[in-house]
């Protein structure tokens, strides 16, 4: 039997720097950090209260409020309890996308409790931009279950906007409304699933997320647990990749005991990642190799569309990019072999991949046999593109060095 009575998903949403951030961590940690880094993508916590007589578990999402990361906020809201949208009093501009916001939280999440925010209340007078009065109208006009000025930095209503929120999602449950993720202690009559296209489906099964490619089982979903460096989070922009995420940030979560995922709330995740990944054309940097490949090759033997058009651009891209281990994946699974002679040929002869080629291999000894031949040829034949004098062999050992490469007779940077 679960030690909750009642699980709430709810999620904090608004334009970047709203104070989204700040309100959570005032809650959940009782900290305040004047220079806390912009979310990427989302940010999940997690906090037990006790209320009316019940014990609920809040599983709080900080989604970031950039554009970029817009597209994946309707896979966010599903499976939502609760919402806060939350604006900043001393910038007007962060009420302007509040409507679009809760329309999305509406169509995916259902009617459940939504409540606006004014956040930085104790900024002086001459600071405030949204008077209150408007604010509240911009409320009532929404249809929003409540309105709200906190100050994450004193801590002034942070925890009276949970208690309120918290309150509104007990209510609409113990009314019977129907919703996504019910109170642990009643059973689940229907086994959640999520259909993401005519082919893709995931289900979940014994505690377990599957995933289904035309109602075949195809694979069990794993979830990476990474902790996000929040002193030197400009690093991140180098990371391209899950791929690359997995490898250079700190996975240490993962084997602790205090960071309980119940499997609906992974379940959800992975509906949220895999939506995401066909929203954004099956773009493999989203999952990690193990699973994209693999995956995108079976819908595309499944008849899909869209994954036998981006199938070997897929490959192409990510062996152009050149991570390590993302292409001795590629050579070692066999995924080469989708690609024309040509097409591979323009590959290996790009110099984007040539300067890569150090970053995986350290000689040519390491290289399969059928790649092998072909560096050598190409290295071989290597020519400045701008003034066509062929490289010398000798400077061959240098790119795999990691060394850079000039011509000797234009002075161009070649690699």
């Amino acid at each position: 039997m679960s030690q909750y009575d009642y699980t709430f998903k709810i999620l904090l949403l608004g334009d970047d720097s709203a104070g989204k951030t700040a309100m959570t961590k005032r809650y959940c940690y009782n900290i305040f950090n004047p220079s806390e880094r912009l979310t990427i993508g989302v940010d999940f916590h997690v906090k037990t209260i006790e209320l009316n007589d019940s014990k609920i578990k809040l599983q709080i999402w900080d989604v970031g409020g950039e554009e970029r990361f817009r597209f994946l906020l309707p896979t966010y809201c599903l499976g939502a309890n609760a919402a806060f949208l939350l604006y900043d009093i001393t910038r007007p501009s962060t009420l302007d996308n509040i409507s679009e916001w809760m329309t999305i939280v509406r169509q995916k999440g259902g009617p459940i409790p939504i409540m606006l925010v004014g956040s930085k209340i104790n900024l002086s007078k001459r600071s405030r931009q949204v008077p209150r009065d408007y604010a509240i109208r911009i409320a009532e006009v929404n249809n929003l279950a409540a309105f709200v000025e906190i100050c994450p930095e004193t801590g002034q209503n942070v925890d009276y906007a949970f208690k309120v929120l918290t309150e509104l999602s007990l209510e609409r449950t113990e009314l019977n409304t129907p919703v996504i993720i019910q109170p642990e202690l009643r059973p689940i009559k229907i086994k959640p699933k999520f259909k993401i296209n005519e082919y893709l489906e995931l289900r979940l099964e014994k505690g377990k997320t599957n995933i289904y490619v035309e109602g075949r089982l195809f694979n069990q979903c794993k979830y990476l647990l990474l902790k996000m460096p929040s002193d030197n989070f400009k690093n991140l922009e180098d990371i391209d990749s899950i791929d690359e995420a997995a490898e250079n940030l700190d996975r240490s979560l993962e084997r602790a005991n205090n960071h309980y995922i119940s499997p609906e709330t992974e379940f959800w995740g992975h509906c949220s990642n895999l939506q995401a990944w066909y929203e954004n054309n099956y773009d493999t940097r989203i999952l990690h190799r193990n699973l994209a490949f693999p995956l995108l090759k079976a819908l595309v033997e499944a008849g899909d569309k869209i994954a036998k058009r981006e199938f070997k651009e897929q490959v192409a891209l990510r062996l152009e990019n050149g991570y390590p281990s993302v292409v001795m994946f590629l050579v070692e699974q066999g995924y080469l072999d989708y690609l024309t002679k040509e097409e591979l040929d323009t590959i290996l002869n790009n110099p984007k991949f040539l300067k890569n080629v150090p970053k995986w291999f350290s000689n040519f000894k390491n290289i399969p046999i059928w790649l092998n031949v072909k560096l050598r040829g190409i290295f071989k034949d290597l020519k400045c593109p701008y003034c066509n004098i062929k490289i010398k062999k000798n400077s061959i050992q240098r790119i795999l060095k990691g060394d850079s490469l000039k011509c000797k007779f234009c002075y161009s940077n070649l690699i």
